[in-house]
Order: structure tokens, then sequence, then C-alpha cells
């Protein structure tokens, strides 16, 4: 099967040993090391953009990467016949365990080294299209309305699903926590923020959770920067944080000390400690249950999808006093 490929393979200049299919990409042993090799939908801009942040955050230090190669041409792509090709370095590890409290933190502590790594990427501006700066209002407004969509969607429907039913029972409890949430972010200095992480132009993984943190030989490994983007760091620090503490049903100590091990090799400054509890504020699981559930196909998972929904829904207390105490340490009435 890989011999569909040797002409590809020959253009990044690497001889494949042998390889095995993994989720949508091929692990190769090559005489170059490990390599994940893949077809990709992307535009080449965007590639270039993530194999510049790649470089940049190498060559500050922060090398437990999965650094894209280059073929013969220089490009950290290969196009045949209208498919794009990416190639990468690999390892063989797994994926952190989101119950283990000293990988928890260990990633967390990662992350704020990336960050750190990745201040000051001036090629940025080349990049406009990705930097996200000041694009999270209109997001969580899009968010917003959405809801409404699907909420009037589902009333029109005929014959309700378990999920449909499920929904609109908690609608207006997820909604007025979406709402206030915005509300409090259009009201905070997040436009300031904005202003000054224009200057500082900070690298965030985009993506930052359990599938693309890799463990191998007691190291951690960061991978898959396809969601990359220039933007506020406590963006990637939430992500992270939401994943852990719904995996941890809302472990308020947990959750409170991963936030103090990213302070103690990043600082936060009491405007972004403000951002990152407001995004916790928002219910963007119950958005992205709901939007994954009725936009691909109301048949599509159903039970799934309710599981998620209820789940979700159990947490919504012990979500409610982790916010509280967080509320409290960082002194916000």
């Amino acid at each position: 099967m890989l011999e569909e490929y040797n002409n590809i393979f020959e253009q990044f200049d690497v001889k494949v040993k042998n390889g095995y299919k993994g989720r949508g990409a091929y692990i190769l042993d090559t005489n170059k090391g490990l390599k994940l090799f893949k077809e990709i939908r992307m535009h080449r801009e965007k590639i270039k953009f993530m194999y510049e942040i790649e470089e940049y955050l190498h060559n500050k230090g922060f090398r437990n990467i999965d650094r894209l190669a280059l073929t013969k041409e220089n490009n950290p792509y290969f196009e045949d016949d209208g498919t794009m090709y990416i190639m990468k370095n690999w390892v063989n590890g797994r994926e952190i365990f989101f119950n283990d409290e000293e990988e928890i933190f260990d990633s967390v502590k990662n992350l704020a080294v990336l960050h750190k790594c990745g201040t000051n990427f001036s090629r940025g501006n080349r990049y406009k299209n990705y930097v996200k700066l000041g694009t999270l209002p209109n997001k969580l407004e899009r968010h917003n309305v959405e809801l409404v969509r699907i909420r009037n969607k589902i009333r029109k429907i005929g014959k309700w699903s378990e999920f449909d039913i499920c929904f609109l029972s908690s609608f207006n409890y997820y909604y007025q926590k979406a709402v206030e949430a915005l509300s409090l972010i259009e009201l905070s200095e997040y436009n300031n923020l904005v202003n000054k992480y224009h200057s500082k132009n900070v690298i965030i993984h985009g993506q930052y959770i359990h599938h693309n943190i890799l463990v191998s030989n007691k190291k951690l490994y960061t991978m898959n920067f396809e969601y990359c983007n220039i933007d506020i760091p406590v963006i990637d620090l939430y992500r992270l944080l939401r994943k852990v503490l719904e995996k941890n049903d809302w472990n308020i100590k947990l959750g409170i000390k991963a936030i103090d091990k990213y302070i103690s090799i990043n600082s936060l400054s009491k405007e972004e400690l403000n951002i990152l509890l407001y995004l916790i504020m928002y219910p963007e699981k119950f958005w992205k249950i709901s939007n994954y559930y009725f936009n691909l196909n109301r048949a599509w998972k159903p039970k799934q999808s309710l599981i998620k929904l209820n789940k979700l829904i159990n947490q919504k207390d012990k979500k409610e006093k982790f916010v509280k105490e967080l509320k409290k340490t960082l002194e916000i009435s």
C-alpha cells in the first residue's frame, strides 16, 4: 500500500523501511527516524505558517514537537494532482492521563513554556489570517446565535427525540450562562489585552488537549499544531483546563492548583485571569454537543450525544461551585 507514495517519499528525501496505517495517517520508520505522513486539507499559507511557528519554537528551545519536514524544494508540503501531503517528526508515545495529577500539572507547565518560547513571533505579521486577537466576542456571539437557531429548529420538529427534549429543558439555563459570560467579556479589559498582545505576537497551540500531548520516555511531546494561531495565551489554558475539569468532575483543588502551576512559569495579569474565568463560565460544551448533534445529522450517534449532554447537566452544580471558588480566589464579586 505504501508503494503508491514512493514518489512523494522521494520528494521528502526519505527512505521508508516500513510503516503502518494509523488514525488518518501513516506512521513510517525511515532512514531519518520515525515520521508521520498524511494527506491534508489545508491552505498552503497555513501550512507555511505552521512550519514557521514550529521552527520558531524549536529555535527558542521548545523542541519536543512534531516539526514538519521539507521537500527537496524546501516546501513543508508536497502537492500531487491537487492533493496536499505533509510529513513530520513523530514519537511512539501515549496520550497523557487526565486522571494523573502529576501529568496534568506537567502538561500545564509545558503549555506555559510553549507560550514563553512563542512570544515575539514577529513573522506572524506576515500571516494576518491567523492572527485571532480580538475575535473572541464575535466567536461567542455566533455560538449564542447558533444555540437559538438550534432551539427554534427543534421546536418546529414534529417528533422530538430524547436529546431534543433534554436540550429544550436545559436551554434557558445554558443560554443565560452564555449571554452572561459574553457580556462580562465585553465589559472587561479584553480590548486592552488585545492591544497589549498585538505587540507581543504570542503563539498559541489552538488545540492543546490530551490527544495532542504525548508521553514518551518520561518526556512530554506537543503534537499537531494544525490549529495554531496568534492570540491571548489564556485561550489555550482555558481549553486545557476545561478538558481536565470535565474529566475530574470539576475538582476545585485540582483546577486552582493547575492555574498556579501555569502562573509559576508564565505570569498572568488580573485582566487575563478574569478572561480565563469568563471563558470557563461560558457553556462551550453545551454549544459543542448541540451543534455537533443537530448540524451533522440528528440521526447520527444520538445515544452518544444524549450521554454527553446528560453528563454535562449532571456536572452543572459542581461547575457552579468551581466558578464560585475561582471568583473568590481571584477576588471577583
